[in-house]
């Protein structure tokens, strides 16, 4: 691992020491899953799923080999270390790892679109002299369409 004065890299991790703090990211490794994935000229996103988008067991075609999937999905959640913003997208194309469809690929891949167009999102730690927690939740009750249950979300954040 270089000297944090520098650029370190840890498993992917990348650390940035910058003049107000200090910056958490996998920009490496998203373009090394942009790279594994043919997804290199792809058009970037937004967003990482559409709003509002419930997906059922079952729905579209049947994948014949679900191995592409698993992995992409696998590597993503490896993401969600300095990505929270995709956990949520990523929990959602991890439930249908046991007989996923081309319409759950699909979503799939659209996470991996919206990384594309956003390498520069990491952990921020900003230098402060205050520290405060903070904590949010959340909630859809009943919200899943397979099964009727609530998907919950919390965040603790300490300081910046």
């Amino acid at each position: 691992m270089k000297n944090l004065g520098e650029i370190g890299c840890f498993l992917g991790l990348e650390v940035d020491k910058l003049e107000k703090g200090y910056l958490i990211s996998q920009r490496g490794y998203a373009r090394s899953l942009l790279k594994r994935f043919n997804m290199e000229e792809s058009k970037p996103m937004t967003t990482p799923m559409e709003p509002n988008l419930k997906m059922k067991k079952g729905q579209g075609k049947e994948l014949k080999d679900a191995k592409l999937f698993r992995q992409l999905v696998g590597s993503l959640i490896y993401l969600t270390i300095t990505r929270l913003e995709i956990a949520y997208s990523v929990g959602i194309v991890s439930q249908f790892m046991q007989c996923p469809t081309n319409v759950h690929l699909d979503a799939d891949k659209r996470i991996l679109r919206y990384v594309k167009g956003s390498f520069g999102h990491g952990l921020w730690y900003e230098k402060c002299d205050d520290y405060f927690l903070n904590g949010f939740v959340d909630a859809d009750w009943m919200g899943d369409v397979n099964d009727c249950h609530s998907t919950s979300g919390y965040s603790f954040n300490m300081g910046s």
